[in-house]
């Protein structure tokens, strides 16, 4: 495909992506206020003991099996293939591979941050859909990485768009839930505010689900998408 093949194509993962949030929204509402739910314990848990460390099992152990389940649900509304509500628990059997690249990407890409932001931001873009891979494919942790790299091969600057819409509505976009005190004593409350509520409402049922989608169709169309073979090295004369 050329440059502009791609643009369009790209566009229409975020067309199609609005027509599969909107018609699977009866699908999408309990299995997104299920994830805010489970999301709230690691505030809960923060907020009684003081302490960050205290809600880090509860996040390793559910709350990256339940992400890698949500991706799953998304993937499949994308691919138009019956996904259910249980999908969102799917990661618990290969909760142990879903961690490992959850963690692998996150250090991946916070070491390219810590050097420079461009090389962070590479480097999420060339691994991004292993977190898709592990529990779509169910590839073992090597695998989902030199998957994603083969898919995002040439489309990193029509993934970084995505990307950065992403970014753009969870820095500003603000949620309820608020951690303040830094490292050492951190403490959590509810912000109930009008604004906030209505604002984290369409972050979290709306915008997010929307932009999450856009990035499982172009999971699913790369996985399919046909690939340059090689041009055969020419025969040496000896």
């Amino acid at each position: 495909m050329d440059d502009l093949e791609k643009d369009k194509e790209a566009l229409s993962w975020l067309i199609r992506a609005w027509d599969d949030y909107t018609g699977n929204f009866p699908l999408l509402l309990p299995v997104l206020l299920t994830q805010a739910a489970l999301s709230g314990g690691s505030f809960y848990l923060i907020g009684r003991y003081h302490s960050l460390p205290a809600a880090l099992p509860y996040m390793f152990f559910v709350l990256t099996p339940v992400a890698a389940g949500l991706n799953l649900v998304y993937i499949k509304i994308a691919r138009q293939s019956g996904a259910r509500f249980l999908d969102l628990f799917s990661a618990f059997p290969i909760y142990h591979r879903a961690l490992a690249v959850s963690l692998g990407l996150g250090f991946m890409t916070m070491g390219g941050a810590l050097l420079l932001i461009v090389p962070g931001i590479i480097i999420y873009l060339t691994f991004c859909f292993s977190e898709y891979a592990v529990v779509d494919r169910r590839t073992g942790v090597k695998e989902s990485f030199e998957l994603s790299a083969k898919l995002t091969e040439g489309w990193k600057s029509r993934l970084f768009i995505i990307f950065t819409l992403i970014m753009l509505v969870n820095v500003l976009v603000p949620d309820i839930y608020v951690v303040t005190g830094g490292l050492k004593n951190p403490s959590a409350s509810l912000d109930l505010k009008p604004w906030t509520v209505a604002a984290s409402v369409l972050k979290t049922l709306v915008f997010l689900p929307w932009l999450s989608l856009v990035m499982a169709r172009a999971y699913n169309f790369l996985l399919l998408a046909p690939r340059a073979e090689p041009a055969p090295a020419e025969d040496r004369v000896d």
